[in-house]
């Protein structure tokens, strides 16, 4: 087991996570409505809250490409951001790229209100072309 990455395989209605905590790369992609979404992330923020308290002049790259996401899913993910603003207020460069595909404008919409209230990061929403 590598200590530097936390993968969790996506499987309905858990979004696959890949946090790569030795590169400042973590990623969350597809669908994601777990049935208890706090018991889902708790163990997953605490780990990465742990990791990026520490970190000092570092460059952090959070990636978001989901499919669909609750309300629970939500606010775990304003939390993710909170602390990530956080961390570009120590000093961090960070990152936030929220990819939506072209068309699903529900998904496009959240995330411009979500970039609206970070200020530290730099959050990018990223239209991707439907196959």
């Amino acid at each position: 087991m590598d200590e530097n990455k936390l993968i969790i395989e996506g499987m309905e209605p858990c979004p696959h996570v890949d946090f790569d905590f030795s590169n400042n790369r973590y990623s969350i992609s597809g669908t994601c409505y777990p049935e208890n979404t706090l018991a889902f992330f708790d163990p997953i923020y605490s780990r990465f809250e742990q990791h990026v308290d520490a970190l000092s002049g570092s460059q952090v790259v959070f990636e978001l490409k989901l499919s669909y996401f609750n309300s629970g899913a939500s606010r775990v993910f304003s939390q993710f951001f909170d602390m990530l603003e956080r961390c570009a207020s120590a000093g961090n460069t960070v990152i936030i790229n929220w990819f939506c595909e072209d068309g699903d404008d529900n998904m496009i919409e959240l995330a411009h209100v979500f970039e609206e209230d970070f200020q530290e990061v730099n959050f990018q929403v990223v239209i991707e072309k439907a196959d």
